[in-house]
């Protein structure tokens, strides 16, 4: 059963993926089990606050969706991306 801070989306065209906020340990801020794992999922530290928590699921999206990527690619274009829409759109999100 999906918990409030869970979300399912359809990525890259129609696979489903569990967005999972929660506790994580140790040093990452996000994990991307890609489609190869039995349930696709990205989960991330929901200890996150601000742009830094818009850059790390844009980062674990990028992840999902071109899983066949660099991590510096990933790492990269996750910050620009991040900061194109927090600046342009103001987005604050749920905190």
């Amino acid at each position: 059963m999906a918990g409030s801070d869970d979300h399912v989306f359809t990525l890259n065209g129609d696979e489903r993926w569990l967005v999972r906020w929660t506790t994580l340990k140790g040093a990452a801020y996000g994990i991307t089990y890609t489609q190869k794992a039995k349930h696709p999922r990205i989960v991330l530290h929901d200890g996150m606050r601000g742009r830094h928590r818009l850059t790390v699921l844009v980062h674990e999206l990028l992840h999902a969706i071109f899983p066949q990527a660099s991590e510096e690619v990933i790492e990269q274009a996750g910050k620009d991306i991040g900061k194109v829409l927090w600046a342009l759109y103001d987005i604050k999100p749920k905190e």
